[in-house]
């Protein structure tokens, strides 16, 4: 289990005493998605709120991977990671509309995606946005601050998978 300040646990079912801990950059609100690698090993995957991929060995709590899914300052990932036929499916989701309130903020640039990966390695092995286009100055607001779009449709959920392996939202 993750908590909003970053700290991951292993709980033993039984007992509910902790097996082990690490440390993810920032908080992690998803849960984990358990899997098994070519070798049968269990790994753990999930996301933190600065946009950060990771895989850790179940059983030891050693992280394998982390691979950052978005540069956007406010990106994060709230769903959880869908893992089929080998691939990680992680929705990418930002905090923009909590900005807005704010008038000299910059508003907005952030597009959702969904980023697959393969589950082995983190490598990215497409990303696809929920919004086509790169956000463009369009207006400015009464302050004179710089106002851009399109953007949002932030992907907050855990992606399904339909049973020809496409992912969808």
């Amino acid at each position: 289990t993750g908590s909003w300040e970053g700290d991951v646990y292993s709980l033993d079912a039984k007992t509910g005493c902790i097996r082990w801990s690490m440390e993810a950059e920032a908080g992690v609100r998803g849960a984990l998605t358990i899997g098994r690698d070519k070798a049968g090993r269990a790994t753990a995957y999930f996301g933190d709120l600065a946009a950060n991929l990771y895989a850790v060995d179940a059983e030891s709590g050693k992280q394998l991977w982390k691979v950052k899914l978005d540069d956007h300052y406010l990106a994060r990932i709230t769903g959880s990671p869908t893992l089929h036929g080998g691939r990680l499916y992680v929705p990418v989701a930002a905090r923009e509309e909590s900005q807005v309130s704010d008038p000299g903020y910059v508003c907005c640039k952030f597009r959702g995606s969904v980023v697959a990966l393969d589950a082995e390695t983190g490598r990215r092995i497409w990303k696809t946005y929920a919004i086509d286009q790169i956000a463009q100055p369009t207006q400015k607001n009464r302050q004179g601050t710089q106002l851009w779009g399109p953007s949002g449709a932030a992907i907050w959920t855990t992606p399904t998978i339909d049973e020809i392996g496409r992912a969808h939202v």
